[in-house]
């Protein structure tokens, strides 16, 4: 086995030598000039890139794994909702100009292979805003809409025989708050 090593490596070396030796007599008998067919094709080669025109352009398209968001903007409050979705089948594979097509009512607001962020203008209050206020024997949670209209959402257990005077009239004013966190702050305060 050594001796099949040691001639496979004496033929590589002596290979190497012969290949090295012949390149060495081309190169001194051709010279470093090129050859004058060789700059013909050159030159031929140059005039075909200047005449040449770009007839397809690849746009870049959606992905099957792209992250698909939702921003809205809610005009009368000023808020942000920005929500992750899985991104519908029939977006995949398309590019930026079908997604406006199909979606005219959003505005496509980053676009990439990989990424998608839909945008759309809301004239209204977002969904965050709520009124809590005191109802015959509990505590009620409202809505707060356009306009400032409200709608109930919730009514609680809190009852009005636990609630101090000045809790009592506090919420029969309405106490307006921003957000479920803050909302739930509110009405452990309550508890």
């Amino acid at each position: 086995m050594k001796r099949l090593v040691v001639y496979g490596f004496f033929i590589f070396i002596v290979s190497f030598g012969i290949g090295y030796v012949y390149s060495a007599m081309w190169k001194n008998n051709h010279g470093d000039e090129p050859n004058a067919s060789v700059v013909a094709n050159q030159n031929e080669i140059n005039v075909d890139e200047e005449a040449f025109v770009e007839t397809a352009q690849s746009e870049e398209k959606l992905s099957y794994h792209a992250e698909f968001a939702l921003k809205k903007y809610y005009d009368e409050c000023g808020h942000f909702s920005f929500q992750y979705a899985e991104l519908p089948k029939e977006l995949v594979n398309l590019t930026r100009q079908e997604v406006e097509d199909l979606y005219d009512d959003w505005e496509v607001e980053s676009f990439s292979s990989d990424n998608l962020t839909l945008c759309q203008e809301i004239d209204s209050l977002c969904d965050e805003h709520y009124m809590i206020k005191l109802g015959e024997n509990n505590i009620e949670i409202y809505h707060v809409g356009s306009g400032g209209s409200l709608s109930l959402y919730k009514e609680t257990d809190i009852s009005k025989t636990y609630l101090t005077d000045e809790d009592i009239k506090t919420l029969n004013e309405g106490i307006f708050v921003y957000g479920t966190g803050k909302l739930n702050a509110t009405i452990e305060d309550f508890e």
